[in-house]
């Protein structure tokens, strides 16, 4: 698993999915689920998710409102759909991605 996390860590906007990570790691899929589900208390799915939404809100915060959109940063992390990125930013960080990316440096 922990070879996991540090591909995921490392490069969190790759297209990682559970067979890909299993087969990095050479485990197989239900092991490594179950890994992330025992030790972290999450999927690998969500775990994806959490890294790529803390760098998307790291760009946010540093970013200039006049110059970056939501929309772009999202794409750079991996979101293919803007909405949803919205929608997990939300239940994630409490405030919508463009309210981070207006607030005052």
């Amino acid at each position: 698993m922990d070879t996991a996390v540090e591909l995921i860590e490392g490069r969190p906007e790759s297209a990682h999915d559970l067979a890909s990570l299993a087969r990095a790691t050479h485990v197989s899929a239900r092991s490594l689920q179950k890994a992330y589900r025992r030790e972290l208390d999450t999927s690998v799915v969500e775990y994806v998710r959490g890294a790529r939404l803390q760098h998307a809100r790291r760009e946010l915060l540093s970013a200039q409102p006049d110059t970056a959109t939501v929309a772009a940063v999202a794409y750079r992390w991996g979101f293919a759909h803007p909405g949803r990125f919205s929608i997990w930013y939300r239940q994630r960080f409490g405030e919508s991605p463009s309210q981070t990316l207006r607030r005052p440096g």
